[in-house]
């Protein structure tokens, strides 16, 4: 919004919940004007047994107040894909390297690649 006063460009204030009418400020002049503004909801992506920590994905899982965990990888896409192999076998422990060859990830140095 721009203050009808003096041209400059308004802060928003607050916003009534009910209404959705929002109050705006000028900092210069200190013009107060109220006009909608479109509140669109914040949809947060919050995945389940994987998290990004550092620019790599980490795959793990809480069993039995007992931490399994899977792996490390490059990206979310594969990341994915092993929590979806995984609670396909049931989240086996003995099963992680016949899940990691079914999605064609091999281990280079100390990371887990995705061929």
């Amino acid at each position: 919004m721009i203050c009808e006063d003096c041209g400059v460009s308004m802060q928003w204030r607050c916003t009534d919940n009910i209404t959705k009418v929002s109050k705006f400020k000028c900092p210069n002049c200190g013009h107060v004007q109220m006009g909608k503004l479109d509140m669109k909801p914040i949809v947060e992506h919050n995945p389940k047994y994987y998290h990004e920590k550092n620019g790599a994905w980490i795959v793990k899982r809480t069993i039995n107040h007992k931490y399994l965990y899977v792996g490390s990888f490059a990206n979310e896409e594969t990341a994915k894909r092993v929590v979806q192999k995984m609670e396909e076998v049931d989240w086996d422990k003995s099963m992680i390297p016949s899940v990691f060859s079914s999605l064609g990830i091999h281990k280079v140095n100390r990371s887990w690649v995705c061929v």
